[in-house]
């Protein structure tokens, strides 16, 4: 007798294996019943010979056919008994099959979610690979990264970023810059008037807003800046919104280096060596400017970058106006390593201008410096020592603070140009993870020409020192007290301090 194939499951293997049981205790009643009967039968037989002898043969038959029987019967338990171990291994290996692909099915869920997991972050990965480095671009975001969005049906990544910076300042002393704290701006002799003696000040001027991108081309990456912040205007707390950078960057665009045009820091500057100060202007012997310039920078090895650049040539002349000859022309070295970096820089320029008493003349501007940021762990693992000394003539313009112009008109209508040494030097310490400490001093010396006015700036001195604590990684608060010292040609000085507060919250 043929049987379908079992479609098995748990269930129907124990409804089998009782079936099993069951007949094999009807096979051994069948087969004790048997042997009584036979026995029985056999007596008859005995007792019958004796008398009728003509009825055997057909007992004997008859027994054979029982016996038949019996064996047929034998046979068919066989044949349920292999089918049931048949089913019964038919299911133990249904079942077994079932918690495989259960395990397996398992696994594979495990695995997707593993590999979705690691997908995030490979695009994570190169969203912070191609993304704008705002390190590198922006002063004051120290290791803030923004927001990186891939745009859509785009190979492009757009990053957002900037800060909202509130201060709180008191000037104990008279001078002109309420929100920066600038050391040529201090009142000496009551010049210029009309300044208070003391006074406080709430600003967010300095708040900043930032897009960058990154396209991948053919020819290398194509990235774009862009950056404003609301503290145009030097003289009071009014907003007054200001372009800071706006340039576009083609990586390995000529001779393996990157080219970038637009509005950009100057190279003559130093990103990296600027202190960290709770005062949005910064030492004053510093050279922060941004303007329009064409710049080419390649890395030479893992140790060392070229940079070389034409720059706008924007100079300011003492009695007289200016006429814009040549670009300004910059060529810095940045050698960087685990210890820090150094950076030389000179710079050459031509300044011309139209004497406000008749004729014109030109000279040549100069300059050479030295910036860096070294590692000093000698009080705690992230100390540090930044520092930038700058030496030249007719160089005014790149100074931060300002104060003084890049040549002058001498009586018999010569130009000449003006010599100034700057510098500054800022020891950072760290006290935690998540508080920290900066000392800045800094100084500006100009060599003054015969021929200025008395009240010409001849030197500047600044000193900083903050305690600055950052709760989250997005949060900086600090407190910062400043000082400064301005000195003219005819030895007349005041000098200025300035408490503030600072809270900003980078995104």
């Amino acid at each position: 007798m043929k049987l379908p194939a079992p479609v098995m499951t748990e269930g129907t293997c124990v409804l089998l294996m009782s079936a099993q049981s069951a007949l094999q205790q009807l096979l051994q009643t069948i087969r004790s019943k048997s042997k009584v009967i036979l026995m029985v039968l056999g007596v008859g037989v005995l007792g019958l010979t004796t008398t009728v002898s003509e009825a055997e043969p057909s007992m004997q038959q008859h027994l054979e056919i029982l016996q038949g029987q019996l064996e047929q019967q034998q046979q068919m338990l066989q044949q349920m008994q292999r089918q049931l171990d048949q089913q019964k291994m038919a299911g133990e290996q249904a079942i077994k099959q079932i918690k495989q692909e259960a395990v397996d099915a398992d696994s594979a869920a495990q695995q997707a979610e593993i590999d979705a997991q690691q997908a995030e972050v490979e695009v994570q990965q190169v969203a912070r690979v191609i993304g704008i480095d705002l390190s590198r671009e922006m002063d004051r975001m120290g290791d803030s990264k923004g927001t990186n969005f891939r745009v859509l049906d785009s190979e492009t990544v757009l990053t957002i970023s900037g800060f909202i910076q509130a201060t709180a300042i008191h000037d104990f002393d008279q001078i002109e810059s309420p929100t920066k704290f600038s050391a040529s701006r201090i009142v000496v002799q009551g010049n210029p008037s009309g300044v208070p003696n003391h006074q406080t000040t709430f600003t967010a001027n300095a708040s900043r807003f930032v897009l960058g991108t990154v396209t991948p081309t053919a020819q290398g990456n194509l990235s774009t800046f862009l950056s404003w912040d609301f503290d145009g205007n030097t003289t009071s707390s009014d907003a007054n919104i200001q372009l800071r950078q706006a340039w576009g960057q083609l990586d390995g665009f000529l001779f393996g280096g990157d080219l970038r045009i637009g509005q950009s820091w100057t190279t003559w500057d130093d990103l990296d060596a600027l202190p960290e100060t709770m005062d949005y202007e910064g030492p004053n012997g510093s050279q922060q400017l941004r303007q329009p310039l064409i710049r080419w920078a390649r890395d030479l090895d893992d140790e060392f970058t070229l940079w070389l650049a034409f720059e706008d040539p924007d100079y300011s002349v003492t009695d007289g106006s200016t006429q814009s000859g040549w670009p300004d022309a910059v060529a810095s070295l940045n050698w960087h390593g685990d210890w820090g970096h150094l950076k030389p820089a000179i710079i050459g320029r031509q300044i011309r201008g139209d004497a406000d008493f008749g004729g014109a003349d030109t000279v040549i501007g100069w300059g050479a410096q030295l910036a860096g940021n070294i590692k000093v762990p000698l009080l705690a693992e992230k100390d540090n020592f930044k520092f930038q000394v700058v030496y030249g003539a007719g160089i005014a313009s790149y100074n931060s603070d300002g104060g003084f112009d890049d040549a002058m008109f001498t009586g018999n209508g010569n130009l000449k140009a003006i010599n100034s040494f700057q510098g500054f030097g800022a020891f950072q310490h760290w006290w935690t993870d998540s508080l920290r400490s900066n000392t800045v001093f800094g100084g500006v010396n100009v060599d003054n020409k015969s021929g200025q006015t008395d009240d010409s700036l001849d030197r500047t001195l600044y000193a900083a020192g903050n305690l600055v604590w950052s709760p989250l990684k997005q949060v900086d608060m600090g407190v910062e007290y400043l000082w400064g010292e301005r000195r003219n040609k005819n030895d007349k000085s005041a000098t200025a301090s300035r408490v503030q507060a600072t809270t900003k919250f980078k995104f």
